[in-house]
């Protein structure tokens, strides 16, 4: 059997392709230090007063390395170990513990020509004005169930009548620069202390490592690598004191008599810091599939983020009558076929934590408007889709699961978490999954060379 051979990259989308949907993270706040692994790496205590957020380990000496060999992140997404970090917010009655923060990876402005590319582990961003004085368009406000968000600073959060009267609640929503410069992880903040403030005005800008993208979506010269836009929103609830008049936010110490005195200043100070620690596979998945192709129905997206993901190595149809054909693709199941998926293991499996297994299809009931379900077997996998083809005995008698699906054509997780297991207790390298059409229905799936490829997905 002859295969099409297709090549995938980025840069390879149609011109004008609509972009489809934005996931997010939401992320618990874990802790609060005089710390900044940014602007003031390895120095303790010599930095504003921030709220961590996501990895638990978060510290004046953070680096990628740290970050990722702590496994413990307070992020609804166990794949997700970065760190998320903002200045602590008070006011006259005392500190305002930030609840949370949840961010949004957006391509707001998609342009063909500036395909998103998956953000460089390690990468280092600032995003705000640690001196600002005003209005900051990358800064904005929002008294939760008010309205729209605003670059004004309130002076009051009334009750939430939104929600039916809950607490009142300040939102600050920080946007990132989405354009980098393809070369530098960390930020060029200078040395000492007044240097370091010179590049911080740089950042508030855009100026250092990262760019924010042209009014036309396109990157500016020196910034070619277009990645997902942050929106870090952190929330403040407030309780029953809806007053924000004497709200201020963390500035830089001052030494004074032999230690770090605290300092206070503006709400436009506002500011938030990243260093992306996301498990690679996870990230690189979302993006392709998240904002480099067109929507699909029932894409992984918004918060369904895998931990790991597997595509599909190789696939093929087995006819009823005994011939292996082509896929092309797509993969059509005709009553009786018998269609061949085998993927690689994901490696390092201890690494994260998962508690889910699935497989990922693109398929549909073509016939009629039924509801029907395609068995799943276990399958060998010494076979592959050019010269050593499966046979009907390749497909096993262990039935691992089921296909449940209707006559849309949809992305579908179906679970097989307890043939995963096995696979990965055995140390297969590789898994291989059978399924048999017994429905008197004809399916259609996408093929690995299709819109969407089938794969493993474990979250």
């Amino acid at each position: 059997m002859k295969r099409k051979i297709v090549i995938w990259t980025m840069f390879m989308l149609a011109a004008g392709a609509a972009h489809a949907a934005n996931f997010n993270t939401q992320c618990n706040y874990s802790h609060t230090l005089p710390d900044d692994p940014i602007v003031y790496p390895g120095k303790a205590g010599e930095a504003m007063v921030h709220d961590f957020f996501g990895n638990t380990n978060t510290n004046a000496s953070s680096t990628y390395d740290s970050l990722n060999s702590n496994k413990a992140t307070t992020c609804d997404s166990n794949a997700d170990r970065s760190a998320y970090w903002a200045p602590q917010l008070k006011r006259a009655s005392g500190v305002i513990n930030a609840t949370y923060e949840k961010t949004y990876y957006k391509d707001d402005q998609h342009v063909a020509s500036y395909p998103i590319n998956a953000i460089p582990l390690g990468l280092q961003m600032l995003a705000g004005d640690h001196m600002g004085k005003g209005p900051n368009p990358h800064v904005n406000f929002l008294c939760l169930g008010s309205g729209n968000y605003t670059t004004t600073m309130p002076t009051s959060c009334p009750s939430n009548s939104a929600s039916g009267g809950d607490p009142s609640e300040l939102d600050i929503s920080v946007h990132f620069p989405d354009c980098w410069d393809g070369v530098n992880l960390v930020p060029n903040l200078g040395s000492g202390r007044e240097n370091r403030m010179k590049g911080l005005m740089k950042a508030a800008k855009g100026k250092l490592n990262v760019a924010y993208r042209n009014s036309d979506g396109t990157c500016p010269s020196g910034y070619p690598v277009k990645i997902p836009e942050l929106q870090l929103n952190i929330s403040y609830p407030l309780g029953a004191d809806p007053d924000l008049t004497t709200a201020q936010l963390s500035l830089d110490p001052i030494f004074q008599n032999g230690q770090w005195v605290p300092q206070w200043g503006s709400m436009y100070t506002a500011h938030g810091d990243f260093i992306n620690a996301w498990h690679a596979e996870s990230m690189q998945f979302i993006v392709d599939s998240c904002m480099n192709k067109p929507s699909t129905p029932g894409s992984t997206c918004g918060k369904n983020i895998p931990t790991y993901y597997s595509a599909a190595s190789a696939d093929v149809r087995l006819t009823g009558s005994g011939s292996t054909e082509a896929t092309g693709a797509t993969l059509v199941s005709d009553p009786g076929d018998v269609i061949f998926i085998k993927f690689p293991t994901p490696a390092n499996l201890d690494d994260y934590v998962y508690a889910s297994s699935y497989l990922q299809t693109l398929a549909g009931n073509v016939s009629d408007t039924s509801t029907i379900t395609l068995d799943l077997y276990a399958a060998s996998t010494d076979w592959d889709d050019t010269t050593k083809l499966p046979s009907a005995a390749s497909c096993t008698t262990q039935k691992i699961g089921g296909i449940y699906l209707n006559n849309a054509q949809q992305v579908r997780n179906n679970d097989i978490s307890s043939y995963v297991a096995s696979q990965k207790a055995a140390a297969a390298t590789q898994i291989g999954i059978c399924v048999r059409n017994a429905t008197g229905k004809t399916v259609q799936f996408s093929s690995r060379d299709g819109s969407w490829t089938p794969g493993l997905y474990l979250k």
